[in-house]
């Protein structure tokens, strides 16, 4: 089952009951007491992290379940005659920050055909360590995964210092201490941010 979608947009106001809509989806799979409070955690996580996009983009949030637990699904697009969509950071601060400048960088590449001359010769190491091992393509082809992410962190941190900063970094973070998975993908001019977590009796 789904929730009912949350619009995200600075040029459109909707105003849901999220709480509501939370207490509802819980009740219908079972959820209750940390579960519940875990799924609000990421729900807010992932609103907080959205209000960094709509600036230029316009989307959608809702959850669903799986198999294991549920999704909070995240799909974004940017909005027609967008101009001057900002530069991705090299070193934004905080995960879900740099969760942020990824899909924003997944569109540029995508449908803008550039990259920032920053970023043109080597990618960030928060873009690059995310990348799984049996994929070619590059990061904003959608294959960015917090799992390859925290995997190379931990492998890299012991003879790379700024690799261990950014692994403290991630142990700090709501969205990566509560979530299973995190997948970053992008579709035409559609991002899709996807955060699994499975519901432990």
């Amino acid at each position: 089952m789904k929730t009912e979608k949350l619009w995200v947009s600075n040029t459109v106001r909707r105003n849901p009951d999220v709480e509501e809509i939370l207490k509802t989806f819980a009740g219908k799979i079972g959820i209750a007491g940390r579960n519940y409070q875990h799924m609000c955690l990421l729900a807010e996580e992932t609103l907080g992290m959205a209000n960094q996009l709509i600036r230029h983009f316009d989307g959608e949030i809702w959850l669903e379940t799986t198999e294991a637990g549920y999704d909070i699904v995240l799909e974004a697009q940017v909005r027609e005659g967008e101009e001057g969509l900002p530069r991705p950071s090299v070193s934004p601060e905080g995960f879900m920050a740099k969760i942020a400048e990824m899909l924003n960088c997944s569109y540029m590449f995508e449908n803008v055909g550039e990259m920032p001359e920053e970023l043109a010769d080597t990618l960030p190491d928060y873009m690059s360590y995310g990348v799984r091992q049996d994929e070619k393509s590059p990061v904003w082809a959608g294959r960015w995964s917090l799992s390859a992410y925290r995997y190379n962190l931990e492998h890299r941190s012991k003879d790379d210092p700024e690799a261990g900063i950014d692994l403290d970094e991630l142990e700090k973070s709501i969205v990566a201490r509560l979530a299973d998975e995190v997948t970053i993908g992008i579709q035409g001019s559609r991002i899709r941010l996807v955060i699994s977590k499975a519901v432990r009796k």
